[in-house]
């Protein structure tokens, strides 16, 4: 990602949250970090954005074309940004390119990469739930970097 370019991708990931869900957020985040251990935290944001994905369920997708399509169509209508989906032959994995995430800033986590764990729980969970997909909770993705506004998962090796 150019450097001109990440700076305006935060900037929109911050300004989509409303004030009421920032201020909550900003407030939650650390309560769950001071009683949680990392991956526990981890794993109920996980969870959270797996229970997402079953709120906004997507159409069965023939292709990767039709199905980032379909989980644009998903993340548009919730406001959360949007995705490209690649393959990466090399390390065999298929990527999400998932920009202007929704960022809230919390104590100890100013870059709001809390956000991680909800998208790897979303994007398995609609993996999973596509045909092929497996069993329930099958997929597993795995964040590989975050930067304010750009967060890059991987599905595969």
């Amino acid at each position: 990602m150019t450097q001109t370019l990440q700076p305006a991708l935060a900037y929109l990931a911050r300004r989509d949250v409303s004030a009421q869900w920032r201020g909550f957020l900003g407030a939650m985040l650390p309560a769950l970090a001071a009683r949680l251990p990392d991956a526990e935290r981890d794993a109920l944001l996980r969870d959270a954005g797996e229970r997402l994905a079953a709120a906004w369920p997507l159409q069965p997708a023939d292709t990767l074309d039709g199905l980032e399509q379909r989980m644009n169509e998903a993340l548009a209508a919730a406001r959360w940004g949007h995705v490209a989906l690649q393959l990466d032959a090399a390390d065999r994995t298929l990527r999400f390119v998932h920009s202007a995430a929704p960022c809230v800033a919390a104590a100890g986590d100013p870059d709001g990469a809390w956000i991680g764990p909800v998208l790897e729980g979303l994007y398995a969970a609609w993996l999973s739930a596509q045909p092929g997909g497996g069993e329930a909770g099958a997929a597993r993705v795995r964040l590989v970097s975050f930067t304010p506004g750009e967060a890059v998962l991987a599905f595969g090796q």
